[in-house]
């Protein structure tokens, strides 16, 4: 006797799910979350996509909120320090520059808060590395800071209704 085929159960996220996609020209996970003010997971998608329901229709790069670990460093004292052959090191014009800002700073700072007090937009770490061996600057702890990413997620788009019939 062959196998009798089990039959499909929508649930109310698919209803959802279908709601918002179909007029629509293709949304994301967190579009349709946003659309239908729950908060669906993959599962929820890949469960609608199995039924016919939806479909994977493109990809999107989306920026989003996020936070990341920074370190911090410390201003010491711009004193001329001597290197391991006695001999004092030599500070090259960014230095100094580093040096003066760093030391209007009082609390722990990160690069970024750094480049500010400098009025540059940015501030590599390569600039403070050699201040930071010669001891006029020291590391501190890490700090998580604000941050943005770039990720590229799906865009799921309407194939078919919930049939009338269904359960």
């Amino acid at each position: 006797m062959p196998k009798q085929a089990k039959p499909v159960v929508y649930n109310d996220n698919d209803r959802a799910i279908v709601n918002a996609l179909r007029d629509s020209e293709g949304m994301t996970i967190a579009e349709i979350n946003e659309a239908t003010g729950l908060s669906l997971v993959s599962g929820n998608i890949v469960s609608a996509m199995k039924k016919g329901l939806i479909a994977k229709i493109g990809e999107r790069e989306v920026i989003r909120p996020t936070t990341r670990k920074v370190s911090t460093y410390i201003y010491v004292d711009s004193d001329v320090r001597m290197g391991a052959n006695g001999k004092a090191y030599n500070y090259t014009e960014g230095e100094l520059k580093v040096l003066g800002a760093a030391s209007q700073i009082d609390s722990p700072f990160t690069l970024a808060e750094l480049a500010d007090a400098m009025g540059l937009e940015k501030l590599s770490s390569g600039s403070i590395n050699g201040l930071v061996k010669k001891g006029n600057i020291t590391k501190g702890d890490e700090r998580e800071v604000e941050a943005s990413a770039k990720s590229t997620v799906g865009v799921y788009g309407f194939l078919k209704d919930i049939p009338a019939d269904a359960e």
